[in-house]
């Protein structure tokens, strides 16, 4: 055959199958503005069975329709999950074939991305506020996706994620978020607002703010600066990895954390007790002594020592230190707390003993002397308990144990006294 009616052919079916785009993306265009679910779908299947040939500008222009049909269903509050992430994929699409961020379509697209967006991310606070954590979850992201440059929703869905025990999900978010650097400290203007009493804010627009105050519908004026929320990202990076058995990649995350901050005495505790479940105790002793070099007079420091030491089983630690945190504060109602419940530890095995005697004379006899036992740890914590209370007259813990206490030594006097008290 003459080459150039090969050539002529080809144009011809060049030529055809362009019209049949145009054509099929006229149809689906009419589909969409009526609304018809049905018959916009149908056009738009049609489109996509031609598209491997189209331009660019017919490609932009179908994912633009998909994008406006899932918009549509979503106002109608249709399969609102699926459909907005119908409209993420479409519009991700759109913006790879259309150049062009100021075209008429891409504007449409982003009107709709931000009316969906405001949708979504108050269902997701309404989630989060039921508990619905993953569906929360799932809500920030899709926020985070419609709103690239929100970072903030990708951290709520990381918070969220933890909260549905979905570590997967909150380490793949926490992980992204160190890759993109996100900080998240916030600096913003309030104020009250005198009808409803509630805090407003007033975002970064201090003259607004200001012009409330002065016309009298708004007081207590300020400024609020939030800190940074990378600490915590990767404090809780480490804490999930440590769960998980992945001593690599926590030692890693809180290597990094404490470089970015080395003041952060939270961080060196979270630290250490990363080397305590690991059982590496050099690593935790050098730690230790770090701490208390830099904080000698920290009873709150010194508290946490306590507890870390007390959780890997290292009880003599662990009242050492809740003795010179109750040293340094006298008042320190979390250390006595803590005291008198470690020295109650011993009471459920002297327990155990008791109940797995006999009634022979020598059994007896050693009950009498594991009873003893008992008493004498009752009456030592009791002193804690009761300490507890006079700084802290509501404490629930400390009044319902040193209850028990005074029923098990028969002090009724004590018992009633205590009842009288706090009304129960």
């Amino acid at each position: 055959m003459n080459k150039r009616y090969v050539y002529l052919l080809s144009a011809l079916m060049l030529s055809g199958l362009t019209m049949a785009q145009k054509k099929e993306l006229k149809d689906a265009e009419k589909a969409v503005k009526k609304g018809n679910v049905t018959e916009a779908t149908a056009a738009l299947k049609a489109v996509e069975a031609v598209l491997g040939n189209a331009s660019n500008a017919e490609k932009a222009q179908y994912y633009a329709l998909q994008g406006t049909l899932a918009y549509s269903q979503i106002q109608k509050d249709v399969d609102v999950d699926n459909n907005v992430d119908a409209i993420i994929a479409s519009y991700k699409k759109l913006n790879e074939f259309e150049t062009n961020k100021g075209s008429k379509i891409v504007k449409q697209a982003d009107e709709e991305i931000s009316s969906v967006a405001t949708k979504v991310v108050g269902q997701a606070i309404e989630d989060n506020g039921s508990a619905n954590y993953k569906g929360a979850t799932r809500r920030f992201t899709q926020a985070y996706q419609l709103s690239p440059k929100d970072t903030v929703y990708l951290y709520y869905a990381a918070s969220t994620a933890i909260n549905s025990k979905d570590y997967a999900t909150a380490v793949e978010n926490y992980k992204q978020l160190v890759d993109l650097g996100y900080n998240g400290s916030e600096s913003y203007y309030t104020a009250i607002e005198k009808a409803s009493g509630q805090v407003q804010s007033f975002g970064k627009d201090s003259k607004m703010r200001d012009l409330m105050v002065k016309q009298g519908t708004h007081t207590d004026p300020k400024f609020v600066k939030e800190d940074s929320k990378r600490p915590e990202i990767l404090k809780n990076l480490v804490l999930i990895y440590s769960q998980e058995g992945k001593t690599e990649e926590a030692e890693k995350a809180i290597v990094a954390a404490r470089e970015a901050n080395p003041d952060d005495i939270n961080l060196l505790l979270t630290h250490m007790d990363l080397y305590l479940k690991s059982n590496n105790m050099g690593k935790y002793e050098e730690l230790a002594k770090q701490a208390l070099a830099k904080n000698p007079n920290d009873d709150v420091l010194l508290y946490n020592l306590g507890v870390t030491s007390f959780d890997a089983g290292r009880f003599e630690d662990a009242r050492k230190y809740y003795e010179q945190a109750i040293r340094i504060n006298p008042k320190s109602e979390n250390a006595y707390l803590n005291m008198a419940f470690l020295k109650l530890q011993p009471d459920q095995e002297l327990t155990n003993k008791m109940n797995s005697l006999g009634m022979s004379a020598a059994d007896n006899k050693k009950y009498e002397q594991y009873q003893k036992e008992k008493h004498a740890i009752y009456k030592d914590a009791m002193n804690d308990l009761e300490k507890v209370i006079s700084i802290n007259p509501g404490n629930e813990a400390a009044i319902s144990t040193l209850k028990n206490i005074y029923r098990a030594l028969e002090m009724t006097d004590k018992l009633k006294a205590l009842e009288a008290k706090t009304n129960k």
